[in-house]
């Protein structure tokens, strides 16, 4: 056994002490663990997520109400399938919520980053009002593009490609195989 193989008695007392026995380092000015701010950063972005869900798949529920069908909720009829996939959307997405507040918290020193939840939050606000204008294709790239970059993503190119692909491919699912037209925009598809 090499002597770099040995450890010293010493030397793990100083290792726990600067990442902790759960891991992570731990910042020398405020005393908080990283793991910590990642676990917290993970928890409130777990409930934004959760509440928006909810919030939209209510919205959809209600929405769901508001087709006109002589069939009622039969399960020929135009309303049942959106019944049923926004109901369980609904029961998901409260069942998040809860896993998200049961999740551990960490210490109160815990700093909390809100710039990617309110950053997405706020990019699908705007996909809704450039939806229409723009288009599905466009505004669906432009979303993809942007959520990427904003979640950390630095590759230029393989963002841009991705984008596009996924518009694509969604496009062309929903209007050949679902047969469900989505707005045409500016490139008039």
């Amino acid at each position: 056994m090499s002597a770099s193989d040995e450890v010293k008695a010493g030397d793990v007392p100083a290792a726990e002490a600067a990442g902790g026995a759960g891991g992570g380092s731990v910042d020398e000015a405020t005393g908080v663990r990283a793991a910590d701010v990642e676990v917290e950063a993970s928890r409130v972005v777990r409930i934004v997520a959760a509440v928006v869900l909810i919030v939209l798949s209510g919205t959809f529920l209600v929405g769901v109400f508001d087709i006109r069908s002589p069939k009622g909720f039969d399960p020929a009829g135009p309303r049942f399938f959106p019944l049923l996939v926004t109901s369980a959307w609904l029961l998901l997405s409260i069942g998040y919520l809860v896993e998200g507040l049961r999740s551990p918290r960490a210490g109160s020193n815990a700093d909390r980053s809100w710039f990617e939840p309110v950053s997405v939050s706020a990019l699908l606000v705007l996909y809704a009002l450039l939806v229409v204008p723009l288009g599905y294709m466009i505004a669906t790239a432009l979303l993809f593009f942007a959520a990427a970059r904003v979640l950390g993503s630095r590759q230029l190119v393989r963002d841009i490609v991705v984008a596009v692909v996924l518009a694509v491919v969604v496009y062309v699912a929903f209007t050949q195989f679902l047969d469900i037209s989505l707005p045409e925009g500016v490139l008039g598809l």
